[in-house]
């Protein structure tokens, strides 16, 4: 009777995570690219949530908000691979010895108004709060540091 306790107990936390709308904020920071070269630099606020799927919001100048899912469960079959970025934002070699392999890893596609899109992956190597982190890209040739203030 204590496991079964314990589990409902688990599964119970787990569905009113879920049902609240966890949500978390983070921001896209231009490193390469048009909008890295604004001064000041800009960071832009977005916006993660759920909790083992969700969705990932982020603001962009010129009336660009761009929205798109991502999800720990099931395979992350998309046709981009942002390994570079990974390296030039974090250091040589961090994406083979951080991000390869690992469980805590999203790779997901947000769509703009406007028909624009931004390339993301974003990961926990660790799967500790405050060590969510990622990269994007998007078709206009910016490259962006993802912090997720989790």
């Amino acid at each position: 009777m204590g496991s079964f306790g314990i589990r409902r107990g688990i599964s119970g936390t787990i569905l009113g995570a879920v049902l609240g709308g966890c949500a978390v904020t983070g921001s896209f920071s231009p490193v390469r690219g048009p909008l890295a070269e604004l001064k000041p630099a800009p960071n832009y606020q977005a916006r993660f949530t759920g909790a083992l799927s969700g969705e990932i919001t982020v603001n962009l100048p010129g009336d660009r908000s761009c929205t798109g899912p991502w999800s720990l469960r099931g395979s992350q079959q998309q046709s981009f691979d942002l390994s570079a970025d990974w390296d030039q934002i974090y250091g040589a070699g961090y994406y083979s010895a951080h991000v390869l392999g690992v469980r805590e890893f999203v790779r997901t596609t947000l769509k703009c108004t406007g028909g624009s899109v931004i390339r993301t992956e974003v990961s926990n190597e660790s799967n500790r709060r405050g060590n969510t982190r990622g990269v994007a890209e998007d078709d206009h040739g910016n490259v962006f540091k993802v912090s997720v203030y989790n």
